[in-house]
């Protein structure tokens, strides 16, 4: 990049007023959102990258959905290209918080010593950030493209894109697409940051992602006065269904990009040991992984995952509840048929409710063996030579799951270079979200070489 320091600063404060823009999903809620409105934050978040980009001569597009907005904007390739777009992919949307929990204000945007304080900071407005940067460096350099590069910062990608990602490959496929067809790639969330095991450091490289049934438990009993028990409480069945499904131990199944991804990091004796010895297996991840959101990760891509959040039963003490609901988070391997995964989990919680599911997502994979993969490794390693990539299935779900409608590939790279000591993957949805100016100052020019290297005329 020709002003690296200039364009970090630039990106910075970007992210700075990204987070301060307090675009909660579901918007609305006083108590997510601080105190603040959160109503039409992702619009807001829309129109200032809109602004941005308009400020330096870039035609964009606000797109609203039941007032949920996202932006659009389209560097075009040179006359007669034949070649589909690369999509600079997003979000907006950022889940509630805990004010009282957080050391600093969570839409304060504050930069202290030298790291940036935020809902967002990580999941992802510091990549809306670095793709903001990304699109204004190619236009400033005047930078002959052989393919559109489109910059798509998008709603609602925290409850499934309905009113996002999912809405706008239904309604405007025309976003995602050139004249040479839909895009060949989109450069994602969560991958890129670095990792430090056994000394070495190693850069997550995002290939595939789990499936998602967010799945709804339903009991039913008699409602009464609650000092007059009998066992046909909502409330208690809903407890001992709950507990059911959260005792019961999927097994390990550990499939090709998993097992690679484990060898890389020196982890073949879990993957080993997950499928024949799953007690043996977690003590030796114990054992290799000290953080513990790593570990909790890597666990987690060995298995089908049913984590039960959310829990309502009951309106007051004194009476009985005649209904009971559960939201559970269930996450799905490659190849795994949730209407058998389903049936599974009703047969678990018996007589006691009925399971269904709310939003079913397939899981996605995509070729490592891509050019643009090939493009990454290359960069990692110029920027950082100690580099060790490494593509990886992640257990989140991102919009990955609606563009593979279009036959998109969707590449997780945001990269991001980590102190061994910073809690990254504990950091997603969690207090004290924040992310050090170092990192976005390695991550900035590793993506912008991807992206030219990618798009640019040869």
């Amino acid at each position: 990049m020709k002003d690296p320091d200039g364009a970090l600063a630039e990106c910075v404060e970007h992210l700075r007023a990204l987070i301060r823009i307090p675009s909660v999903n579901p918007p609305g809620s006083p108590d997510g959102a601080a105190g603040r409105d959160s109503i039409g934050g992702e619009t807001a978040a829309a129109r200032y990258c809109a602004a941005v980009l308009e400020g330096d001569g870039i035609v964009t597009e606000v797109i609203e959905i039941d007032g949920r907005g996202s932006c659009f904007a389209r560097l075009a390739a040179g006359p007669g290209s034949r070649e589909p777009p690369l999509i600079l992919l997003s979000h907006l949307d950022v889940v509630p918080v805990d004010a009282e929990a957080w050391s600093h204000d969570p839409f304060g945007g504050e930069l202290l010593d030298g790291v940036i304080w935020g809902r967002g900071a990580v999941d992802m407005k510091d990549m809306v950030a670095m793709e903001l940067g990304v699109m204004l460096e190619l236009r400033r350099r005047g930078v002959e493209l052989r393919r559109d590069v489109i910059f798509a910062a998008v709603a609602d990608e925290e409850a499934g894109g309905t009113h996002g990602a999912q809405a706008l490959v239904d309604g405007r496929p025309d976003l995602f697409r050139s004249d040479a067809g839909f895009a060949s790639a989109a450069l994602n969330e969560v991958g890129g940051f670095s990792m430090t095991l056994g000394g070495r450091r190693y850069y997550a490289i995002q290939v595939a992602e789990k499936g998602i049934i967010w799945t709804r438990l339903r009991t039913t009993g008699t409602p009464g006065h609650g000092s007059m028990p009998h066992p046909d409480n909502a409330a208690i069945k809903l407890a001992r269904a709950v507990a059911r499904i959260a005792g019961e131990d999927h097994p390990a199944r550990v499939i090709p990009v998993v097992a690679r991804f484990f060898a890389t990091l020196g982890l073949t004796d879990v993957a080993e040991l997950a499928e024949s010895d799953p007690g043996a297996a977690r003590a030796a991840l114990t054992a290799a992984v000290s953080d513990p959101a790593l570990r909790h990760s890597l666990d987690a891509m060995l298995r089908d995952t049913v984590t039960p959040n959310v829990l309502h039963a009951g309106k007051k003490v004194n009476v009985m509840p005649g209904s009971g609901e559960a939201e559970i988070d269930v996450r799905t391997l490659p190849g795994t048929e949730h209407g058998r995964l389903l049936t599974r989990l009703q047969e678990i919680v018996g007589n006691d409710g009925v399971v269904e599911a709310v939003v079913s997502l397939p899981a996605v994979e995509w070729p490592e063996s891509a050019e643009i993969v090939t493009l990454i490794r290359k960069a990692l390693v110029h920027a950082d030579p100690e580099a060790v990539p490494a593509p990886m299935m992640i257990t989140p779900g991102t919009d990955a799951k609606a563009l593979s409608r279009l036959g998109i590939p969707c590449y997780g790279f945001a990269p991001l270079r980590l102190d061994p000591e910073i809690p990254f993957l504990g950091l997603f949805h969690g207090h004290d979200e924040r992310v050090p100016v170092s990192a976005i100052e390695f991550g900035l020019p590793v993506l912008y070489e991807v992206v030219e290297r990618y798009a640019a005329q040869r």
